[in-house]
């Protein structure tokens, strides 16, 4: 299994600042709860209990709640970026606290609640009809690819605001497409596995993105390998994303 997360929460959420300016976006309420809290429920639903939050705006906010965070089995560590350095400069400035191999990454506005991490372990169908071809891909795909990095994707109709990830039927990242008009296709669920050789390799620094200097660059080098995960994906980075995220959570968690 995945011995440990970190969580990349450095933004400054611009886009919910007006709706909630007093705290960061990984606080935001949905459904009545910090958004933070799901995303370390999913952890540990999936058997994650070390996690590793890489900060920046208002940290200090985050480091008072987690201060009086009732304890619940999680091992929680708080990281605060000096300036802010990209998700990619963020997860390099948290290098020396990393302390095994691979390490999961997660964006910190996104989550992908039906996304089971045993279940790709167990090489078990988990996608309706149209998607039990990638059955057990993940299995496969880190026995053929060890030294890979892995970012996983969602199936969504419509996906030109976000842009695209496409992959051959080996499972390694053959481009970034920017948003355009399309029907549907994968974009990026913001959870990555990436094996500590990859970190290693991001510039120290200087500020760096992920998705859109690292990746494209180890898809270059035929180094990334795309995972679909089940929909949906929730993004509550802006306020109709937050609505989206809300009422899907209410609906079906709560």
């Amino acid at each position: 299994m995945i011995p440990q997360a970190v969580i990349l929460l450095g933004g400054r959420g611009t886009r919910l600042a007006a709706l909630f300016p007093d705290r960061p976006k990984a606080l935001v309420p949905v459904a009545g709860r910090p958004f933070l809290e799901w995303q370390l429920d999913w952890l540990k639903e999936n058997s994650l209990t070390r996690v590793l939050l890489a900060a920046g705006h208002q940290a200090d906010v985050l480091e008072r709640y987690l201060a009086a965070r009732p304890a619940d089995g999680l091992e929680l560590a708080l990281s605060r970026e000096p300036e802010p350095r990209g998700t990619g400069g963020a997860l390099k400035y948290v290098e020396p606290q990393l302390a095994t191999n691979p390490v999961l990454v997660l964006n910190g506005d996104s989550l992908a609640p039906q996304l089971d991490f045993s279940t790709l372990w167990k090489n078990s169908p988990f996608f309706s009809t149209q998607w039990k071809k990638f059955s057990g891909f993940f299995h496969t795909m880190e026995k053929m690819f060890p030294q890979c990095g892995k970012i996983f994707v969602a199936p969504i109709a419509d996906p030109g605001r976000y842009g695209t990830v496409e992959f051959g039927a080996d499972g390694l990242v053959t481009a970034f497409r920017e948003k355009a008009p399309v029907a549907a296709g994968f974009v990026n669920a913001g959870i990555y596995l990436l094996p500590r050789s990859i970190i290693a390799a991001i510039p120290a620094g200087r500020p760096v993105s992920i998705e859109t200097e690292i990746f494209p660059a180890l898809a270059a080098q035929r180094k990334l390998v795309a995972i679909p995960a089940p929909p949906p994906l929730l993004d509550m980075g802006t306020p109709d994303g937050l609505a989206r995220m809300e009422g899907f959570l209410t609906d079906t968690i709560l």
